[in-house]
């Protein structure tokens, strides 16, 4: 995260809450975040690769049946990125109901070859989280004395 990117979408300053647009831009800053889910009643997190269109967070599945048991249910979605220079950083956390769909309504958000992800093949699923809720939170890592890492 450059400092340009920082001043354009407001992480300097204290710590504090992003307002919703400040997160939706974040959000669509990174390639990578966190599928957040139940396992055997405990929490879980998954990486995964993703994209932002219109208020939905959109994860490619491929033929991986693993994702199926999400279908209908409320998921997280996290992504953050922290600078380990200045310990400044952001993180942004979505909740929403999840849906399996198919390639043709999935692929919105891809469009751009710095969003695409990771594996697509032509036939792939894709998992949608409709965004219910969204926060976000800016950071700084304060270091102890004498610390220079």
């Amino acid at each position: 995260m450059d400092q340009q990117q920082t001043h354009r979408i407001g992480i300097v300053g204290e710590d504090g809450p992003l307002s919703t647009a400040a997160c939706m831009s974040l959000l669509r800053s990174v390639p990578t975040g966190r599928l957040v889910y139940t396992e055997d009643a405990l929490p879980a997190v998954r990486p995964v690769t993703f994209a932002v269109p219109d208020g939905q967070i959109v994860i490619p599945t491929g033929d991986n049946p693993w994702f199926g048991r999400f279908d209908g249910t409320v998921l997280g979605f996290e992504a953050g990125e922290i600078d380990p220079a200045t310990r400044a950083g952001w993180t942004v956390l979505t909740v929403g109901r999840a849906r399996l769909v198919p390639e043709a309504a999935g692929l919105i958000g891809f469009d751009d070859p710095a969003t695409a992800p990771w594996a697509t093949t032509p036939g792939d699923c894709y998992l949608v989280i409709d965004i219910g809720q969204i926060t976000g939170h800016r950071t700084t890592l304060l270091r102890p004395p004498g610390d220079t890492r």
